[in-house]
């Protein structure tokens, strides 16, 4: 055996080593490569389902492992701080939704101008929405629900998990001329309770988590938006009702930390492609009501600055005042 074959065989016995004999430290070049995605909602929101279906497709296909991590809670602005703390490798990645491109401009304590000085990745999916009412609320279409409130200003309570669920409930009430009382909270998963309790009459929130408590009549679903749904045929659009939704934004997509060199986001752009192309993730995520979307870093700045423009003038006609 000469001095080459020696090393050769040296090295390879201590590869094999480290990964029989210390699993931990085989795992540490996989820990390296993990990919981290920042939800700003609680598990088991509509936004959280889709980033987990869409983690488990990228992870596939990397063959590395993407994360998701919740941040839920004040109006994204733990998630959005967390990514804009981390470093700009493309290692970590914000679940972007429509209704943040609102929070600069309504939350006092927001921790950017404008969502812009994110790097864009890519759109993923349009959320649709419900407008869902407790039971024992006399109504049964939107003219009745429409009525009933009218009748009771400011006596009916409505729940917003997110910004996006303010926007689209306040311009409902807005343009049918009425008044309830809103009621915050950390996402979609905690209004549900409070909405079946009674202690909510209605709620315009994501389609897909409430539909098996509609399924079961714990809530009756009156309307969605921003159109009709395949996933519930039979039910109106809010459209249908003489409000007009199509300006409102409902995008979910993936932005990266300031500073995220361009061919990095353009790499992970096409990874979210890749998945979304995949009929079995495309097949999961309309089964619960998003419209797959998908597309390049340029289109989701694209969104960003229309979401931006559409919530700067919501907040100015609704007159609407920093939290």
């Amino acid at each position: 055996m000469n001095k080459r074959q020696f090393l050769h065989l040296t090295f390879s016995t201590a590869a094999l080593w480290l990964t029989t004999a210390h699993p931990a430290l085989a795992q540490a070049s996989s820990a390296s490569q993990t990919l981290k995605i920042v939800v700003a909602t609680p598990a088991g929101g509509a936004s959280d389902a889709a980033a987990r279906l869409m983690a488990q497709s990228m992870a596939k296909n990397l063959g590395h492992p993407v994360i998701v991590e919740n941040k839920p809670g004040g109006n994204g602005i733990p998630a959005v701080q967390a990514v804009l703390g981390a470093a700009a490798d493309g290692k970590t990645l914000l679940w972007a939704m429509s209704s943040m491109a609102g929070m600069p401009q309504l939350v006092k304590s927001a921790p950017l101008k404008s969502m812009a000085e994110l790097t864009p990745v890519a759109p993923v999916v349009n959320v649709m929405y419900g407008v869902f009412v407790n039971p024992k609320v006399p109504a049964n279409t939107m003219a009745e629900l429409t009525a009933y409130i009218k009748a009771n200003p400011d006596r009916l309570n409505y729940g917003t998990g997110v910004l996006s669920e303010y926007m689209v409930t306040m311009h409902y009430l807005q343009a049918a001329g009425l008044k309830a009382t809103r009621v915050p909270y950390k996402g979609g998963v905690q209004v549900m309770p409070d909405l079946i309790s009674g202690e909510l009459q209605f709620t315009i929130g994501s389609l897909a988590p409430a539909l098996p408590q509609v399924k079961s009549g714990k809530l009756r679903l009156l309307a969605t938006l921003p159109d009709r749904s395949e996933v519930v045929p039979g039910v109106p659009s809010l459209a249908n009702s003489g409000i007009a939704t199509d300006d409102l934004p409902t995008w979910n997509g993936l932005v990266a930390p300031p500073g995220t060199p361009q061919n990095v986001a353009s790499r992970l752009a096409q990874e979210v492609n890749r998945a979304l192309a995949e009929p079995s993730l495309r097949t999961a995520l309309e089964a619960q009501g998003f419209q797959v979307t998908g597309g390049t870093p340029q289109q989701m700045g694209a969104a960003i600055e229309s979401a931006t423009a559409t919530w700067r003038k919501f907040i100015r006609d609704h007159n609407i005042p920093q939290e």
